[in-house]
């Protein structure tokens, strides 16, 4: 009786969301944009403005997609077009069908992967960032993968002898605990900072990087964020590009941390306009005189970013941060198998419109089912489902 009682009750709710849940959907859409704007973009953007408003281009693939992001860019970067993605497109449709999402958790911790890719490369010439030790699910590894204990680990950093960098390898969005560590420390202090970190994380030795990058700021090392992508042809192409760099006295290079960034044109390296963007772009600042115009050995970066991603079949789109050492290697950083897409849009949209257009015939024609909160089933790919950052429906 209890049981059948039950049942009955939960019937009703579940009959009373898939009602509700349509508005309730719009409704964290609509926290999402003005969470963005708000947090990361221009705060004064009349979005409010935009957000009944139907964006045309998805509306003809089925998707009701506010106009506010594609007026936003389109003000921004002086380029008008409805093709401008946003973050409800990428995350829920576009990246899970795109990437396989059960691997992306393992892809995210950056202990892993120079392993994946096979790093340094000394066949095509690609090097990578050096970890002095490194801890991995609470183990701790020398520089040549070798499990060690607390104390070694601890002994090898206290006979280094020069400065170093100590960053977590998962949850790093935005910089978020990338510190300058000093040579003249004790093992006290070692032993409280790896209490605060407890477990994955690196101390890496600092990056030298070549000087016509350092001019963007010095105290910073500066980064190449290219986003590359795997098309229905296995053609694997650029879809754009730009140089991000610290603010001033800052020793990360996020654009969330103070920084700025500037568009760079992918077939030849030099930087699109004058114009340095950041977090509450309304109008860019001018590029100071001193800055250079084109990348240093941008072949060779680009190359290298191409080289890579044919080494990671699991996910067709991929963010890619490189430096460039002083004589002008590749220095592969880290990838990220979700790259961000709202600041970079700001030079243009993230895909041309051909791409796009193949891209969202696949979505379209595959898409399965669509349960509330924006968990997605695609019927090419099952067991791909969406995973939002803020809204997850756990089934």
């Amino acid at each position: 009786m209890l049981y059948r009682l039950r049942k009955k009750i939960s019937n009703l709710s579940f009959k009373i969301w898939c009602k509700i849940s349509p508005r309730m959907t719009e409704h964290f859409q609509d926290y999402d944009i003005y969470y963005f704007f708000r947090n990361e973009m221009d705060p004064t953007f009349p979005w409010k403005k935009y957000i009944e408003k139907k964006n045309t281009y998805f509306k003809q693939w089925g998707f009701d997609v506010p106009q506010v992001e594609a007026e936003y860019y389109s003000k921004v970067s002086g380029i008008k077009a409805e093709h401008y993605v946003n973050r409800m497109m990428v995350f829920h449709y576009i990246y899970p069908y795109l990437n396989r999402y059960d691997f992306v958790p393992a892809y995210m911790d950056k202990n892993i992967q120079k392993k994946l890719l096979s790093l340094p490369d000394k066949d095509n010439d690609i090097v990578a960032t050096k970890d002095i030790i490194y801890n991995s699910n609470g183990i701790f590894f020398t520089y040549g993968d070798e499990q060690c204990s607390e104390e070694k680990a601890i002994d090898i950093l206290l006979h280094y002898g020069k400065p170093f960098i100590l960053k977590p390898t998962v949850d790093t969005f935005g910089g978020h605990g990338v510190e300058m560590i000093s040579k003249d420390l004790s093992r006290e202090t070692l032993l409280n900072l790896i209490k605060k970190y407890q477990r994955n994380f690196t101390f890496q030795e600092v990056i030298e990087q070549h000087s016509d990058l350092a001019k963007f700021n010095p105290s910073s090392i500066n980064t190449l964020r290219i986003v590359t992508y795997c098309d229905f042809s296995l053609h694997y192409k650029i879809l754009y590009a730009c140089i991000r760099f610290g603010g001033e006295g800052s020793i990360k290079d996020n654009v969330c941390s103070g920084g700025g960034y500037t568009g760079i044109d992918c077939k030849t390296g030099k930087l699109l306009d004058k114009k340095i963007y950041s977090y509450h772009i309304d109008q860019p600042t001018d590029i100071v005189d001193q800055f250079p115009t084109v990348i240093p050995y941008w072949e060779k970066v680009k190359t290298a970013a191409l080289k890579l991603h044919q080494r990671l079949p699991q996910l067709k789109v991929v963010g890619w941060d490189f430096a460039i050492t002083p004589d002008g290697k590749p220095l592969f950083v880290e990838f990220n198998p979700r790259p961000g897409i709202g600041l970079q849009q700001a030079v243009g949209p993230m895909f041309s419109k051909e791409d796009l257009d193949e891209l969202m015939v696949h979505i379209s024609k595959s898409l399965l089912k669509q349960i509330p909160m924006g968990v997605t089933y695609f019927s090419d790919y099952p067991e791909r489902k969406t995973l939002h950052d803020k809204f997850i429906l756990k089934n």
